[in-house]
This record gives structure tokens, C-alpha cells and sequence, in this order.
């Protein structure tokens, strides 16, 4: 199992970094940027294949140490460093997550991560990002929050094109799919709530192929 992890983790960013040449080679803005969301979701999957393999845990994933890297290299590939222009905060338990739960959420992150970073603080304006994971009695609540310019009436044009599209599309499908409840706020920056019943055990998830301590960071 461990070999077939860094099979699937080497094959994945194989496909990121097409993804990632094909972008360079398109002129049209939002065509590349699109390309690159897939890349960032690609390189997410890739990630959790890694944590699967290189900690031993085949079936969970530890979500403290998965989110902060997961936040920093969305970060990167977006040509920002945290702790700059962007402040992160991640706060999370040591939470042994079900991988099969675990994807999802992960992409959730993505989505709602790669979103603020790209649109919530325009013109080179200043801003935190936060990602809150907390557990208790058998449930777990995900908040990702942003001070930026919010999403008024649940859209936003940007410089970089409308906020509202395929990105809170999955968002909302990858909570479906967690049998979760999902809030989104605007106004004063946007806030993501996400609540969901943990898996004590692991269960195969037909759905996964059907989706097209405070700590500064």
C-alpha cells in the first residue's frame, strides 16, 4: 500500500506539472488561470499521497501537519510567501482523519484558500487568512476566513475576473459529498463553516471519482 501511495503521489505530479506547462504556454489570462487551478487541485491530491505513505498511515492522515503544508505550497504557487503581504494562521489538533474524508476537506482548502489569495485582497492591499480545524464528539468543524474585500450578494468582479464560479461550485459538492453543512458568509471578508460527522472507521467512497494550539505560518 505504501508503494502504491508513492506510485499514485509520482504519477499525480506528473499531471500537475503538464498542467503547469500548458498554462505557460496560453496567453489568455483566464484560460492560464484556470489551467493552474487544476494544477493547485492536482498538486493537493498529491500531497495527500505523500502524508499516506511517508507517515505510516495508510488508511488517516494527520490534518495538523497535512493543512500546514498543504496552505504553505498553495501559498507558493501563487507567488506568495506567508507571513509578507498575507498573514496565515492555522489552527488544528493532531486529528487522525479518514483519507476518504480527508480528500474532500483538502479540497475544500483549496478552493476556498486559492480564492482569497487570488481575489479577496486586490491591489496589492494587505490581509490575513485563517484555517481553523477543531474535533469534538464525534464531529469536526472547518472555518476558512479571509479579511479581504468579501463576496457581496455571493459574487464579486475583481481584477482577476468574477470571484464566484467552478471554485464555489466544488465547494459546495465536496460538502455534499461529506454529508456536510456548509456556511458561507460575505460582508467583512468571507468565512467558509464547514461541519461534517468523523468516520470512526475507514470506508471506500464510491463518490471520490464522481467530483469533477494557534500557529502562525
Amino acid at each position: 500500500m505504501q508503494e502504491i501511495h508513492h506510485r499514485v503521489k509520482n504519477n499525480l505530479q506528473v499531471v500537475a506539472s503538464l498542467l503547469n506547462l500548458q498554462a505557460s504556454r496560453i496567453r489568455q489570462p483566464e484560460a492560464r488561470a484556470e489551467f493552474q487551478s487544476a494544477r493547485d487541485r492536482v498538486r493537493t491530491l498529491a500531497t495527500l499521497h505523500r502524508h499516506l505513505y511517508a507517515h505510516g498511515e495508510l488508511h488517516t492522515i494527520n490534518m495538523r501537519e497535512f493543512l500546514i503544508e498543504l496552505c504553505n505550497q498553495l501559498f507558493q504557487a501563487m507567488g506568495e510567501k506567508a507571513g509578507e503581504r498575507l498573514r496565515l494562521e492555522i489552527e488544528a489538533p493532531e486529528l487522525k482523519m479518514s483519507s476518504d474524508q480527508a480528500v474532500p476537506l483538502a479540497l475544500i482548502v483549496t478552493e476556498a484558500v486559492s480564492n482569497a489569495v487570488k481575489y479577496a485582497f486586490p491591489g496589492g492591499r494587505r490581509g490575513s487568512i485563517s484555517v481553523y480545524l477543531k474535533a469534538d464528539r464525534g464531529h469536526a468543524e472547518l472555518e476558512i476566513s479571509d479579511d479581504g474585500v468579501g463576496i457581496p450578494a455571493g459574487r464579486m468582479e475583481t481584477e482577476a475576473g468574477t470571484r464566484d464560479g467552478i471554485g464555489i461550485q466544488l465547494i459546495r459538492g465536496f460538502a455534499r459529498q461529506l454529508g456536510a453543512t456548509l456556511k458561507v458568509e460575505g460582508g467583512h471578508g468571507t468565512r467558509y463553516k464547514v461541519y461534517l460527522p468523523l468516520q470512526r472507521k475507514r470506508l471506500d467512497s464510491p463518490l471520490l471519482g464522481t467530483l469533477a494550539s494557534k500557529t502562525p505560518v
